[in-house]
């Protein structure tokens, strides 16, 4: 699958689980905003630190990532769960044009910007969280979420 993982972010835990990601489902992973803007990703995961509005840049990037750019995205979030700054940038996405997954993944990196550690249980839930997101896409075929998260079938 066409994927990419963007971050806006100061901090280097942030950094890390973005790394993490890209290691693992061997995808580009770049900072907002990117040198090279998305062309024709089926997914792209964006990495924030929310501690209040988003940035101008992180506004500036989601509302450009057009249909043609992204058909779907997902977050991970260092901050408060379903904050308004969370929800300011789902609506920018939704306005853009992309389908938003809204199963948002939530790290606590702490106060110190400058660690970028992180646990083999951390990088491991989350590289389990970006395949998840990666099955429902496929699971999708291109339709719009109609669930807020989601639930494999079993057979």
């Amino acid at each position: 699958m066409k994927m990419r993982v963007m971050y806006a972010t100061k901090k280097g835990k942030m950094v890390t689980y973005a790394e993490a990601i890209g290691a693992a489902n061997g995808c580009l992973v770049n900072d907002i905003p990117p040198a090279y803007p998305c062309d024709k990703e089926r997914l792209v995961l964006i990495g924030l630190t929310l501690n209040g509005d988003p940035e101008d840049r992180v506004r500036r990037f989601c509302s450009e990532l057009t249909p043609d750019k992204a058909t779907y995205t997902a977050l991970f979030i260092d901050g408060e769960p379903d904050s308004e700054g969370e929800e300011q940038v789902k609506e920018i996405l939704r306005t853009a044009g992309t389908y938003v997954l809204e199963e948002t993944y939530y790290v606590q990196t702490g106060r110190f910007n400058f660690s970028k550690k992180i646990s083999l249980e951390d990088r491991q839930h989350i590289v389990d969280w970006s395949r998840k997101m990666q099955n429902w896409v496929i699971s999708l075929n291109g339709k719009a979420p109609t669930t807020k998260t989601f639930e494999p079938e079993t057979k």
